[in-house]
């Protein structure tokens, strides 16, 4: 544990505060009322990305027409709930700028870097609920192994270091904290279990829309047995400790929309048609095919099934996010690096890591470590790859064309890539950015 943890207050250095993509959305909840006292985001987003602020605001920060809301405002769908999360970096940030190490106008470097950091913590907690869950279900041997096993060889790092203003880290702890609180603490019908557990739903819910199919979990508890009174003050307990975040929300989006049930999303769900096998292993992010170390999980949590019924759980909350993402209109997750949408249960990926690599050290010891050390290594190079446009950011991938690049492209670029990421990190990102201009141009949004 102390070797995972120095590597991960190590690679701090690779983190990237840079604001882009849906980046400026969320990150736009917590500097707009925090520091112009308001939630009109014009201003905001003239300092997003060149792609983003061209589809939101005109050169004065006005909105364009068609990013209008009911109320004037600029448009804003991403939720509000990372913005708590990132508050208390923010507001160390902020009393810095204020002692005067940077302008205090909620964009300069303190700022940028202390949440950006933040959210790479907040993916590591994620991993780290994971390993103390894989111990209570038995795999202390291997619960380390699979929690670098998925700080290493899933979706998580590209959102915990390159992408850190995306919801998906934040995500995987909001998450991970309601089902670890939900498995290690709640066995009985105690208000004060519930009341904890009902703010952490209530939390992961304002964080990221789709984390409301986790409350199945909250369902699956109630089939529990126990006296009326009892039950009925637990869930009285759950719901009234969910209500300040959900109220939150709702008041966001009066602000904005001038209505509390307006998201402002707009997509669309087949839920009559699908994308089941695409959603597993299509090139297009298929959430196996990207990221194997996801399959492997699964298979785990399947052992782990058989005689543990939390474990049931997990495989059905599961389940149902997997069905929900395949009927969503952009189950592929447009720009994204494996299925971004799935990094949201990192927590419970680790236990059934954990106990797919006991199943194999029974075998042979080695065979964990060789695992674990060949599925990190392929996606340190996918996620170069992915990072610097070598392969498509949107749409499939030629994974003969991956796999030829990992041996040979690679590693005849790492060393100058990695060099230029410390000494001349904002010319690297134009040169990446302007590149995936020309791929955004050239893409043709598809179910």
């Amino acid at each position: 544990m102390r070797l995972l943890t120095a590597c991960f207050v190590v690679s701090l250095v690779l983190v990237n505060p840079y604001l882009r993509g849906d980046g400026n959305g969320y990150y736009a909840w917590l500097r707009s009322p925090l520091i112009d006292g308001d939630v009109d985001f014009g201003n905001e987003y003239l300092h997003a990305d060149p792609l983003f602020r061209s589809a939101f605001v005109d050169e004065t920060g006005a909105p364009t027409p068609a990013m209008r809301t009911p109320t004037g405002k600029v448009e804003n769908q991403w939720s509000i709930g990372p913005a708590l999360l990132w508050a208390p970096a923010f507001g160390v940030a902020h009393l810095a700028a204020r002692a005067g190490v940077a302008p205090a106008d909620g964009l300069s470097p303190p700022y940028l870097w202390l949440t950006a950091m933040s959210t790479a913590i907040y993916g590591f907690i994620a991993v780290l609920l994971g390993i103390d869950l894989s111990r209570r279900f038995g795999f202390q041997g291997t619960s380390v192994l699979a929690g670098a096993a998925v700080l290493f060889a899933s979706s998580l790092p590209v959102y915990m270091y390159l992408v850190p203003f995306h919801v998906h880290a934040i995500a995987a702890f909001a998450s991970g904290l309601f089902f670890w609180w939900g498995v290690t603490r709640v066995s009985d019908w105690s208000p004060r279990a519930w009341a904890i557990w009902g703010a952490t739903a209530g939390l992961m819910v304002v964080v990221y829309y789709v984390h409301a199919v986790f409350l199945l979990a909250v369902a699956a508890a109630l089939l529990r047995p126990g006296a009326m009174r009892a039950r009925v003050r637990a869930v009285t307990a759950f719901g009234l400790a969910s209500l300040p975040f959900l109220l939150l929300h709702g008041a966001s989006r009066l602000a904005l929309y001038g209505s509390m049930t307006q998201t402002g999303y707009r997509d669309r769900f087949y839920w009559e048609s699908p994308r089941l096998i695409a959603t597993a292993f299509s090139p297009e992010h298929g959430l196996f095919l990207w990221t194997p170390v996801v399959l492997v999980a699964l298979v785990g949590l399947a052992m782990i099934a058989r005689r543990d019924p939390r474990a049931r759980v997990l495989l059905m909350v599961w389940a149902v996010l997997f069905y929900v993402i395949a009927s969503y209109q952009n189950w592929h997750g447009q720009s994204s690096f494996g299925n971004r949408f799935f990094v949201s249960l990192t927590t419970i990926f680790v236990p059934g890591v954990a106990a797919a690599l006991a199943w194999l050290a029974a075998r042979a010891r080695a065979l964990p470590v060789a695992l674990v050390t060949v599925l990190a290594l392929w996606n340190a190079g996918f996620v170069f790859q992915w990072g610097l446009n070598i392969v498509p950011n949107r749409g499939p991938v030629d994974f003969a064309l991956v796999a030829r690049n990992q041996v040979s492209v690679v590693p005849a670029r790492l060393g100058a890539v990695v060099s230029r990421y410390f000494s001349d990190r904002a010319g690297l990102r134009r040169e990446v950015e302007a590149g995936d201009s020309e791929e955004r141009r050239q893409y043709r949004l598809g179910r």
